[in-house]
């Protein structure tokens, strides 16, 4: 496989149009060599143009692609290191797993001896824990075992830069679930460069090392998961991220956020002035703290309870565990309420 020095690839100021629609507006970005980096955004906002014009199968109007500092702007995708997962998998239905797993190494200038070429494909199919699907035909597997199959065919050309074009929307929860986890360890075990497109915030919170943030065809935040959920620098990426309470602040004095008539603990470096506070629901403890509430309403939600909340003239959502200590809770009931020091963000306005 690659060495760890390979597959670092930059993006200087991308940009994409189809007809007057700008699709990727401007987008800069450095993804380092050996991270599992995701494109996270609604359908639309331009993070599989962004992936096709890195694979070579769009030419951007503006701007550069580096992998490992060489420039491919113009390069076609077979001069790339790199090789891509389509959603549709791509397979060759009339060939069997091992066939379909060999079919790229025949476009490699190198001539491999048929014992070589079979050591690799064993390898590969290993790798993905096909190992003995090796004679079955494509219609014989799972969604899962295809997408493996496509996985291994393409990781048996060893790139430095592995692109993946959201290669599990086919699959049923239960099951993307399960291959999200083991395609994270399967990153980590070979260790190149994984560019992954999705728009399901938990499939990119599971598997990736950062996570950058698109919307309308803008680069809005790049960061580590938690970073991106804890301290999301706009409200765009507060309401796209997790779930949170958004609501018209005002700081007063430093340290001091004014929410609904009352008054929270803001981070010292909040400018004064009026702002967008956000807090995030799972931080808002019930029956504890200074500040008054009314329940309004209890909704199950498994392990959870969703607890709205009447706080002055404002609503907010709790998230509280399901547990003996929320069982009483019911709409209409008095309470106090607090919020932990390090939830609330104060974010700019517009």
């Amino acid at each position: 496989m690659a060495t760890e020095l390979d597959g670092a690839v930059t993006l200087r100021g991308l940009r994409k149009s189809f007809g007057e629609r700008i699709v990727v507006n401007d987008v800069s970005l450095e993804i380092r060599a050996g991270e599992f980096f995701s494109l996270l955004g609604p359908s639309g906002c331009g993070k599989t143009t962004t992936l096709r014009m890195i694979g070579g199968f769009e030419s951007p109007e503006a701007g550069n692609i580096l992998i490992d500092g060489r420039d491919v702007t113009n390069d076609e995708p077979e001069k790339r290191p790199l090789n891509t997962v389509f959603q549709n998998y791509a397979l060759f239905p009339h060939l069997n797993v091992r066939e379909n797993v060999a079919f790229g190494l025949r476009f490699e200038k190198n001539s491999h001896s048929k014992e070589s070429e079979s050591k690799r494909v064993s390898d590969a199919l290993e790798l993905v824990q096909l190992g003995i699907f090796g004679d079955r035909r494509v219609h014989q597997l799972s969604g899962g075992e295809q997408q493996r199959v496509a996985l291994a065919r393409a990781l048996i050309l060893e790139p430095s830069v592995l692109l993946l074009d959201e290669p599990l929307g086919a699959l049923d929860a239960q099951l993307r679930a399960r291959l999200q986890i083991e395609l994270a360890v399967l990153q980590r075990q070979i260790g190149i460069t994984f560019i992954y497109v999705t728009h399901d915030q938990h499939e990119a919170f599971t598997m990736s090392d950062r996570i950058g943030v698109m919307r309308e065809g803008r680069l809005l935040q790049v960061g580590a998961p938690r970073e991106l959920y804890e301290k999301p620098v706009s409200v765009e990426v507060a309401r796209f991220i997790g779930a949170a309470n958004l609501l018209s602040g005002r700081v007063s004095s430093r340290g001091i956020v004014e929410v609904a008539g009352e008054k929270f603990t803001a981070p010292d470096n909040a400018p004064l002035g009026d702002g967008m506070v956000m807090i995030r629901p799972e931080r808002i403890r019930i029956g504890v703290g200074s500040h008054n509430a009314t329940i309004n309403r209890v909704t199950f939600a498994g392990s959870s309870l969703h607890v709205g909340l009447t706080v002055g003239d404002s609503i907010l959502v709790a998230e509280v565990p399901n547990d003996e200590t929320t069982a009483n809770l019911a709409e209409g009931q008095k309470t106090m309420i607090d919020v932990l020091p390090d939830a609330v963000r104060v974010l700019p306005l517009g």
